[in-house]
């Protein structure tokens, strides 16, 4: 059991995330300095370089706590992917609703973009460092396309973080995301987005499968290709590398 001092550091350091959070909330990021954050939380400064040795320590502490990728990626990282769409889908759906529900990690997402000193991206490499297992099992899903899924996703990432951040301002597309059923129809239309990709991939190895099994049968490759509408190269490529 935690003692009379550790009880309130903790106390202190849940002052100084809450602190942290209500200036970007209320004032933005650029407002952010170790005086207003210890006046903000009745956290002296010296316990501030105390415990985080600095500033910007206190600031990557918090990050870390708010940054939607690196609160599961370590956990994401550790379990192989066997269903591709089912991970794509899930890994989506919930950073979209994790974007969206945190209004303070919505204000980090604009301070990294508007970060010239570069503190931000220190977090932005850890995001990387830690995805990268993520890439490698993604990268050969859409080899034979001359896809990498990582480009597929890097394209709906972002425009999940757009429109989360543009939600105050306007419409888009005449969907309004400050609305419940118009989140509700862009999260079915992207998962509807994800099946159309797999379903494409399942049905093209299906096709190859198929065309394999007609060649054995006895059918030329020309007689293959002009049933399934591969062209001759791609039939004999697939009956040569079974």
């Amino acid at each position: 059991m935690a003692n009379v001092r550790e009880r309130k550091a903790i106390a202190a350091k849940m002052s100084l995330m809450k602190a942290i959070g209500k200036i970007l909330k209320e004032k933005s990021y650029s407002k952010l300095s170790i005086n207003l954050v210890s006046e903000e939380s009745g956290v002296d400064k010296a316990f501030i370089y105390r415990h985080y040795e600095s500033f910007e320590g206190l600031l990557k502490s918090y990050i870390e706590k708010q940054d939607h990728w690196l609160m599961n990626l370590e956990e994401v990282t550790k379990i192989p992917i066997v269903n591709h769409r089912k991970f794509m889908k899930d890994l989506l759906t919930n950073q979209f609703l994790g974007v969206y529900e945190s209004e303070e990690f919505q204000q980090f997402l604009v301070w990294e973009l508007g970060d010239k000193a570069g503190f931000t991206a220190k977090v932005s490499v850890e995001r990387e460092i830690l995805a990268k297992p993520i890439f490698e099992q993604c990268r050969s899903v859409f080899q034979d396309y001359r896809i990498d899924l990582n480009v597929i996703y890097a394209w709906w990432s972002a425009g999940i973080y757009f429109l989360i951040l543009h939600k105050e301002v306007s419409t888009f597309c005449e969907y309004d995301f400050t609305k419940k059923q118009d989140v509700d129809e862009f999260l079915k239309t992207l998962a509807w987005m994800v099946d159309l990709l797999f379903d494409k991939l399942e049905a093209d190895q299906k096709l190859e499968q198929m065309a394999v099994k007609a060649h054995k049968k006895g059918l030329s490759v020309e007689d293959v290709a002009d049933i399934t509408g591969l062209s001759n190269s791609k039939v004999r490529a697939l009956v040569h590398s079974f």
